[in-house]
């Protein structure tokens, strides 16, 4: 069986970056060829207690933060094609779950070779799945047949501000082209979401304001999951919005996204290389 080139980076809890003391959570597995990227996180923190005890520990907090990050590799996943794309995200990790910098490692079943690496690194069981990751839900609203020949998907855009393409999932044109982005807020604290809506804020006002040489004037559209419990936060997270020209659409909003597609998108030619 042939090998491919892959790269790993451990997830890890450090609650002091200055000392760099941590322990593993968890594991990401990379391989731009053919293209994969995913992590596995524990479901215990048995192992976090015994490095560092128990008595200031949120671990409402860790565990979120541990699915987050999970959660946002599934809804940016193809923004990642090659290993600079890796490092940019390790380098913005700004909370105690911390990973390390890539290692190559030979590639030969992306899926199974991920799960040995968390056997043989982490140990214990993964965390499981808590409901559908809004990326599958916003891909199947999306693949309904009524509206296949008006959506574009795999669409590269150079966005200013970041100095860098961004390669975003689903796109429609309806005078403006909209780039549709899903992005998971369910396990995020209120402050942590805030700045995750923050980066998404950055990014639709620098695409707002400067058309794309093929598309022409954009737009991103975000399409968020939240906890019934985060009413709060989602009114925050779409004032946000708002003021910088992103549009924001729940899961449970997405049959009229759907509509929205239906009656106002244009059919699109394929894009290149589709």
């Amino acid at each position: 069986m042939n090998s491919t080139k892959g790269y790993y980076s451990l997830i890890q809890y450090c609650p002091d970056l200055a000392r760099l003391e941590a322990a593993n959570v968890g594991v990401l597995l990379f391989c731009p060829e053919p293209h994969f990227i995913r992590a596995r996180t524990s479901s215990s923190n048995q192992r976090i207690g015994r490095y560092f005890g128990s008595e200031d520990c949120d671990w409402d907090q860790i565990n979120a933060l541990k699915a987050a990050i999970e959660e946002r590799l599934e809804a940016e996943g193809t923004q990642f094609r090659k290993l600079e794309d890796l490092e940019r995200f390790i380098a913005t990790r700004g909370n105690e779950i911390q990973l390390t910098p890539p290692r190559p490692v030979k590639v030969f079943n992306p899926e199974q070779d991920l799960e040995g690496l968390f056997r043989r690194l982490v140990g214990g069981r993964v965390r499981g799945k808590t409901g559908t990751p809004v990326a599958e839900r916003l891909a199947e609203a999306l693949g309904q047949e009524s509206i296949t020949t008006l959506i574009q998907r795999g669409i590269p855009v150079a966005v200013r501000a970041f100095h860098r393409p961004l390669t975003f999932p689903f796109g429609f044109q309806n005078g403006r082209f909209n780039l549709i982005q899903p992005a998971s807020f369910r396990q995020l604290a209120p402050s942590n979401a805030i700045t995750h809506a923050c980066r998404f804020a950055v990014e639709g006002r620098s695409l707002f304001e400067h058309p794309d040489e093929r598309l022409g004037n954009t737009q991103l559209l975000v399409v968020g999951d939240f906890a019934p419990t985060q009413q709060q936060a989602e009114e925050v997270v779409r004032d946000i919005f708002n003021e910088n020209r992103v549009r924001l659409f729940t899961v449970a909003e997405l049959p009229r996204l759907v509509e929205e597609i239906r009656t106002t998108a244009k059919t699109l030619a394929p894009s290149p290389g589709a």
